[in-house]
């Protein structure tokens, strides 16, 4: 299941992901940190990202599955401590899952086209790929 949606993320199913086949749920939530910006402002081509992030999660599934995942990215403007990205991964062992949901937020921070920038005092910077 792949959202990218303007909404807060809802997690209230997240453990429908636990099935009888899954012993490990991995959950990574990445939030705003205060980092001295007024916000964050996020863009993207959904249609796009949405396409891309079910390769990801194909290719994760390839090499760690049978996995079950569910991937929620918001955009639009976003402010200190807003969760931005939710990865929730499903496995039959738990470094399966982990693998796979780290597999999947570093493919998508390189792959998927989503759009950050750091807002300070209305001044706009666009920042290509991760912020280090």
């Amino acid at each position: 299941m792949i959202f990218i949606q303007k909404e807060p993320i809802d997690t209230s199913h997240l453990f429908d992901l636990i099935s009888p086949e899954t012993g490990a749920l991995v959950l990574f939530a990445g939030t705003v940190r205060a980092d001295g910006m007024d916000h964050l402002l996020f863009e993207t081509d959904i249609d796009e990202a949405e396409k891309e992030l079910g390769i990801i999660v194909k290719e994760a599934d390839s090499r760690w599955g049978p996995i079950r995942a569910q991937v929620t990215h918001r955009y639009g403007r976003m402010h200190i401590g807003e969760v931005i990205v939710l990865i929730a991964v499903a496995a039959g062992h738990r470094n399966e899952a982990f693998l796979a949901a780290r597999y999947i937020i570093d493919e998508l921070k390189t792959r998927v086209p989503i759009w950050k920038a750091d807002v300070f005092n209305d001044k706009v910077a666009w920042i290509h790929g991760e912020k280090e």
